[in-house]
């Protein structure tokens, strides 16, 4: 039995859990004989230091967001630092302990701390097992391992040149956008409804302030549904209300609901977190941004922009105004859509499922030699007993 070993990080939900979850779905679709592990690093290296570490995050980028984004900037955007010699000293080791329990045939990494680590360590010929980096963010940090992985799967044409110039084989970088759940490849159907409908989403843990003020000044010319995520806060907030206009739905888990609720969307609002904006742009749904929190976010919303993905609301001005502007012109929407197909068009591969075909035969496959050997073995004894 093949075994694939997958490593985001956190336990808190993420893009790239999300990812992780979406390719271990079709690898188990596809052969059941596959066994895959999914194993957040950080947590299996010490489980206080991942509730540490998620917390101080989640603080970090809310109360000192100017100071996260230098830190990120510093360190993370640096392919050699004081940080990275840090990760080496005090995490090599579990990391090397995790690959000698797990012997994986192949490792996926969805996080750059799990990449680098198992880098250094198949550099230093502790694990012979084939290196896969899928990146969930429009851009490539100074972390992530590349010496010694094996296959890039990366969102864009210029992440795939970045690498290229770097070192890595043509052949070895695959584009995919970012790869999301294969429910969500399905376009949405085309629908006659005068009423705008609007999707609004903050990410798992629910809207900021900078959107609290749209759940309270809203027309009869737009629905909304409001993804409130973990912010049961903001979850009443929007029950009490008892608009008819706007409906309030927590935490959601399912591919096929959030597929669901794509379907029924016009527009999405959200922030620019590569999962949810890649979910976006295959549905072909027109993004608007109405926050950007520091590091990542910043860097993909650097790309969104430039590439025409997505429009950045002013929080200065009546969001729902702004949506019906820009939902209105033609020629805004025709240079968004052409963004959006132009995006599409580069993909080499489409979908979980065609990943996990690529992975399986090119890594997973029984040796034919092993099996040519067995062969001959058995008709050899059977010869011998006769």
């Amino acid at each position: 039995m093949k075994h694939v070993l997958v490593l985001p990080l956190f336990q808190m939900e993420s893009g790239h859990h999300r990812t992780a979850d979406a390719l271990i779905e079709a690898f188990h679709k596809q052969d059941p004989d596959i066994q895959c592990e999914k194993v957040d690093f950080l947590s299996y290296a010490n489980t206080s230091l991942e509730k540490f570490t998620s917390n101080l995050y989640l603080k970090w980028i809310t109360k000192w967001p100017s100071a996260y984004s230098w830190m990120y900037s510093s360190f993370f955007q640096r392919n050699k630092t004081f940080l990275h010699s840090l990760y080496e000293t005090l995490f090599l080791e579990k990391m090397e302990q995790l690959l000698q329990e797990q012997q994986p045939d192949v490792i996926v990494c969805t996080h750059s701390f799990s990449s680098f680590l198992v880098d250094k360590l198949k550099g230093y010929g502790v694990t012979k097992a084939p290196v896969i980096n899928i990146y969930t963010d429009f851009f490539v940090n100074g972390v992530w391992g590349k010496q010694h992985v094996n296959m890039h799967i990366v969102p864009t044409a210029a992440m795939k040149q970045k690498l290229i110039n770097e070192g890595a084989d043509p052949p070895s970088v695959k584009i995919s956008g970012i790869l999301t759940n294969d429910a969500y490849k399905r376009r949405k159907p085309m629908k006659k409804e005068s009423k705008l409908h609007v999707l609004v989403s903050g990410g798992s843990l629910g809207l900021g302030d900078s959107l609290q003020s749209l759940v309270s000044k809203s027309s009869n010319h737009v629905e909304y549904k409001i993804l409130c995520g973990h912010n049961m806060e903001l979850f009443d907030h929007v029950q009490t209300m008892k608009n008819p206009n706007i409906t309030g739905m927590s935490y959601i888990t399912e591919p096929e609901q959030m597929n669901h609720l794509y379907n029924w969307a016009d527009a999405l609002i959200t922030k620019p977190g590569g999962i949810t904006v890649g979910e976006a742009i295959k549905k072909m749904l027109p993004i608007f941004v109405h926050s950007v929190l520091p590091g990542q976010e910043e860097k993909n919303m650097r790309y969104l922009e430039g590439e025409g993905l997505v429009f950045r609301l002013d929080p200065n001005r009546p969001v729902e105004h702004q949506v019906q502007t820009v939902m209105n012109d033609e020629s805004t929407q025709f240079f968004m859509k052409k963004s959006r197909y132009e995006f599409l068009r580069n993909i080499d591969v489409s979908s979980c499922k065609e990943l996990a075909s690529l992975l399986t035969e090119a890594y997973l496959q029984e040796n034919q030699n092993e099996q040519l050997q067995f062969i001959d073995d058995l008709f050899s004894k059977l010869y011998k007993s006769l």
